[in-house]
């Protein structure tokens, strides 16, 4: 398999998110709301990055809830607004091959069946770590911990 091959096996995986988060994510992603008492991203998915990022910094990997209590992004590849916040989010996941247990030597010679293992374990990484930064975002908003200002999700990366 080429690497061309392997990030597009990738782009089309559908990431989830516990449906227990959607109080959060309604809260801080635009869908077409023009106000909002806090700073807020576009679409859902900018969010979804940005809770990989916080909850892989803070250490915060969550696994999600059975399937039945999870909702199912679009396509990777379709996450287009800004295809380089797609390729930032490859770049992080790729820099941690040893935790997601993959060489990248031995992606040339997997089967088929240990290449979407490999690509199943990408996907877990990236659910896992954003549950945990949804759930830390969550719990900052809920206990009212939140300072709203131009920099909130920037302090947040920060504390």
């Amino acid at each position: 398999m080429t690497a061309q091959e392997f990030k597009s096996a990738i782009l089309m995986k559908r990431p989830r998110y516990a449906n227990s988060k959607i109080p959060v994510i309604e809260a801080f992603a635009n869908k077409g709301q023009s106000k909002s008492e806090y700073s807020q991203f576009g679409p859902i998915y900018e969010l979804y990055i940005y809770a990989f990022r916080l909850g892989l910094k803070k250490g915060l990997r969550l696994p999600l809830p059975p399937r039945n209590s999870t909702r199912d992004f679009v396509e990777i590849g379709k996450w287009k607004r800004d295809s380089s916040l797609v390729d930032f989010l490859l770049m992080i996941v790729f820099s941690h091959s040893e935790e997601i247990d993959f060489d990248w030597n031995d992606l040339e010679d997997m089967d088929e069946k240990e290449l979407n293992q490999v690509v199943s374990n990408i996907v877990e990484f990236i659910e896992s770590y954003a549950n945990g930064g949804l759930q830390y975002l969550q719990e900052e908003w809920e206990n009212d911990n939140l300072i709203n200002s131009s920099y909130l999700f920037v302090d947040l990366m920060n504390d």
